[in-house]
Formats: structure tokens, C-alpha cells, sequence
């Protein structure tokens, strides 16, 4: 390079980089809103409630490549009816279905985005919800037990940010923040997912196991045994890498007018739904991309 070639100005491009209660956030925008703003006041309790006062501790990564649009990943987990009727696992041993105590969708006025939580229920009781379930297996045995070895924790509990007077404990907290992360929490596996566009139609997932400083030796291998039901070859998550491949396949095959009508359960502007059988968050991630995208 010639002499007065000067490094500083031929740098990588610059992020913009918030970090809230040890979470590292990057935008190539500008001229944005605080990271509190943007994760907005009706999602920021759910963040709080797993990042706040806490010391963070990675456990490890696991990443995998799916053959879809990068959007299928962010509808899946605003997509409350399908645990039930796809994943076995959550139906079966009672992690994730209609038929919990208290469930909740919850979105933000712009419906970018959402949260949705419940409570665990009975595990292996056929009822009404799971009479009619292809995914419910009532003769489905554990050999190792210790996958459902759970344990509640304090922070589980808060003050219910729509009705402050009461306190609500979900077992399972998912969370999407628009456009590519992911903040779950179910039982006492934690992990962060990121989507990462590589093309039209494939996208790469990265899964970021964490726990917390003060955790028992106990309770970190429990967060490792129970993070075996998700990643690439999870019992649960593997089936939604394959879902999502049939889906993208599904759209090359269609034809340019074709489209997909989402319309269960009324209006998505900041709902706050009481129940699984909604497409609620769904229809605003939509509203809001098409508002940012201008189409």
C-alpha cells in the first residue's frame, strides 16, 4: 500500500451495538432507537425477567443450515397451535398445549414483536384438546426420566405486566425480537437463537445455550440435558427444520398469485391473547414488514 494509506478509513463496516443486561445487540442502521425502545414496553418485562440483576454463563453453540426463507423461523415461533399438532414431544409429556392453565400471546402495537408463554400441564392425560392430536402418544415412555427433571425457578415468577396485581409463573417463555433473534426459555433450558439470511431460500440458525453464574453444578447439567430437546438434533426442534424445508418447497411450486390467508382470532394490533388459538402475532410480523419493506 502506498504511504499515506491509512487503515482507519478502509475499515469493516461499523455496527451500531447496544448491550442490555449482557446481551449484545448489532444493527448496520443508524440514527436508531435506544435498545429499550425498540424492544418496546410491552416486551421488555418478558426480557427482563430472564436477563436482569443476572450474571450470564455460556454453556456452549450448536448451528445448522434449513433451506428456507429466513421469515419461516420467525412465524414459527409466533405460531401457538402448532407445538401441539407437530412436536410429539410437547404434547405428549405436557410442555407445550392448548389445554395448559394459563397461556398468553402477547405483541407490541407496531406487531414486530411478541411473546408467547404458558404453564405446563399434565403430561400423558388424553383429554378433549389431545383426543383428536396425531402428536399425542399415550403410551410414549420415558427411558430416562431425568429429561423432564424440573425444577422452578424464583426468577420464573413476576408481576403480570397487563394486570400488575397478580403474579404469573409460565414454565415456558418464548420470545421474538424482530428480525433475527429468538429468547427462549423452556423449563429450565435457556438459549438465544439467531437467524441469519444466507439467500432467498436458505438461512443458517444459530442456538446460544446460556445459564447463570450463581447456578448450581446440579441445575447447569440440568440446562444441558434438557437443551438435547432443541438444536439441529433436538427431540422437539428437529422437527421444525424439517417443516420448514416443506414449506419453503411448497412456495417454489406455487405460482406468483398465489398467497396464504392467516385470519384466526380477530385484529393484531397489541392483543394480548388468553389462549393458543390465534394467528395473532403472525399477522402483525407481517403488517410490519410490509411496512418497512414499503409494499
Amino acid at each position: 500500500m502506498p504511504d499515506d494509506f491509512d487503515k482507519k478509513d478502509h475499515h469493516l463496516t461499523r455496527c451500531t451495538v447496544a448491550v442490555l443486561h449482557g446481551v449484545i445487540f448489532a444493527s448496520f442502521g443508524n440514527n436508531l432507537p435506544s435498545i429499550e425502545e425498540y424492544i418496546t414496553p410491552t416486551i421488555l418485562p418478558w426480557f427482563e425477567r430472564t436477563f436482569k440483576n443476572r450474571k450470564l454463563k455460556l454453556l456452549g453453540y450448536t448451528r445448522q443450515e434449513i433451506g428456507g426463507n429466513w421469515k419461516l423461523m420467525m412465524e414459527n415461533i409466533k405460531d401457538p397451535y402448532h407445538p401441539g399438532l407437530l412436536h410429539t414431544w410437547f404434547v405428549t409429556f405436557g410442555l407445550f398445549r392448548a389445554d395448559h392453565s394459563i397461556s398468553r400471546m402477547v405483541i407490541d402495537n407496531s406487531g414486530k414483536h411478541a411473546v408467547m408463554l404458558n404453564r405446563r400441564g399434565n403430561a400423558l392425560v388424553e383429554n378433549e384438546v389431545t383426543k383428536d392430536a396425531d402428536s399425542f402418544r399415550s403410551k410414549m415412555k420415558l427411558n430416562d426420566n431425568r429429561l423432564l427433571d424440573i425444577v422452578e425457578e424464583d426468577w420464573w415468577s413476576i408481576s403480570d405486566p397487563d394486570n400488575p396485581s397478580e403474579t404469573i409463573t409460565p414454565t415456558n417463555c418464548m420470545q421474538t425480537i424482530f428480525p433475527s433473534v429468538i429468547i427462549q426459555q423452556q423449563i429450565n433450558s435457556l438459549g438465544t437463537r439467531q437467524i441469519v439470511p444466507k439467500g432467498q431460500g436458505v438461512f443458517e440458525f444459530t442456538w446460544t445455550h446460556f445459564g447463570f453464574e450463581d447456578d448450581s453444578e446440579e441445575m447447569t447439567v440440568r440446562r444441558l440435558r434438557q437443551a438435547n430437546l432443541f438444536g439441529p438434533a433436538g427431540f422437539v426442534s428437529a422437527d421444525d427444520g424439517v417443516a420448514l424445508e416443506l414449506q419453503q418447497d411448497g412456495f417454489v411450486q406455487s405460482q406468483p398469485e398465489e398467497y396464504l390467508l392467516a385470519e384466526l382470532d380477530g385484529p393484531d394490533d397489541g392483543v394480548v391473547t388468553e389462549h393458543m388459538n390465534t394467528e395473532t402475532l403472525i399477522r402483525g410480523m407481517y403488517r410490519y414488514y410490509k411496512e418497512v419493506m414499503d409494499i
